[in-house]
């Protein structure tokens, strides 16, 4: 704290704090936002399971399943040029 108000960033200790305390207040604003998304797909999901909109999987067919999906993916990273959405 000392060295940030030397350097002048802040008027005083209060306005630094304040400053701080804010940045803690959106912090939790946006984790309750989150959290409220969150549930709100879960609700979906589990709406969908109660009207029977789901697939079950056995071992054979997960299988092909995480083939499929693995095929999606090179197909789509083709289709970007080969980039692989990675940094470097």
């Amino acid at each position: 704290m000392t060295i940030v108000l030397k350097r002048g960033e802040y008027d005083s200790p209060d306005a630094l704090v304040g400053t701080a305390v804010q940045c803690l207040i959106e912090d939790d604003r946006e984790e309750d936002a989150h959290r409220e998304d969150l549930l709100a797909q879960i609700d979906a999901a589990e709406a969908e399971i109660d009207r029977g909109e789901y697939v079950e999987y056995d071992a054979d067919s997960i299988h092909e399943l995480a083939k499929d999906v693995h095929q999606r993916g090179l197909q789509r990273m083709a289709a970007q040029g080969g980039k692989t959405g990675t940094r470097g």
